[in-house]
């Protein structure tokens, strides 16, 4: 009996943790996503219009900016694959999630530090929203569809809202604590309403788009994910480094 293929299985705590570490460590630019927000960003590209090309998705959890990509410190050319597999798997897991009608509950981080004088922390929920709103910024033409159907456009207020809560020129009024976890609580139905606008219309009969389920992997031909702007091939992809 030939036995049933499995997809790409779900990360363990300790490669989230893995994760998290990297993300968060000094190999990586200060303003790198850390893992709420990459789970964020991962789930807008799994539920969106289209595939972002590879490797262009993959910038912004760097900390990529309009100034130019910002340099990663990998050990070596197998770290560096290690932590795009972790990545990729993680996206693909969300992916598998939505494609099952199951909207993944965003894990959020408790950003509250104690002591006097320090910042007040996001609101929760609001570094979440922020990446998925990264994605939908690299995609901003393509979205544009939902922001205008009148069932779509009624998904987005919670994500918007939590990304965009300091912002008074986007949100009138910052939502109170309270308002922000009915928000929170409102994240996987929003998403998996998104999921399903953009699905339908992938099965329209004049539709050519195709789904954003799927990981773009990064190709042989692609940039390297560190950022030396050498081909991922002749990089951290070589055959000796993959050995």
């Amino acid at each position: 009996m030939a036995s049933r293929r499995l997809g790409p299985q779900p990360l363990t705590e300790s490669e989230l943790d893995e994760l998290d570490r990297f993300l968060l460590s000094s190999a990586t630019p200060e303003d790198a996503m850390d893992l709420e927000e990459l789970a964020g960003y991962l789930t807008g590209l799994a539920c969106g219009p289209q595939p972002v090309p590879s490797p262009d998705w993959l910038w912004p959890d760097w900390g990529d900016t309009e100034d130019g990509r910002r340099p990663v410190r990998f050990d070596s050319g197998p770290h560096c694959r290690q932590l795009l597999e972790l990545i990729e798997r993680h996206w693909s897991t969300l992916a598998r999630s939505l494609q099952r009608g199951t909207a993944p509950m965003p894990v959020l981080f408790d950003y509250r530090h104690p002591g006097a004088g320090v910042a007040a922390p996001p609101l929760p929920g609001s570094v979440w929203s922020s990446g998925f709103m990264r994605a939908i910024g690299l995609q901003a033409e393509s979205w544009q569809p939902a922001f205008e159907d009148d069932e779509a456009s009624e998904a987005l207020p919670p994500i918007v809202t939590l990304a965009h809560a300091d912002d008074p020129e986007i949100v009138a009024q910052s939502p109170t604590p309270r308002q922000a976890e009915a928000l929170v609580d409102a994240l996987p139905d929003a998403v998996l309403a998104l999921f399903g606008f953009w699905r339908t219309r992938e099965a329209a009969p004049d539709a050519t788009a195709r789904s954003a389920a799927r990981v773009p992997r990064i190709g042989a031909s692609d940039p390297c994910a560190c950022g030396s702007a050498r081909r991922f091939s002749a990089c951290c992809g070589r055959s000796s480094a993959l050995n």
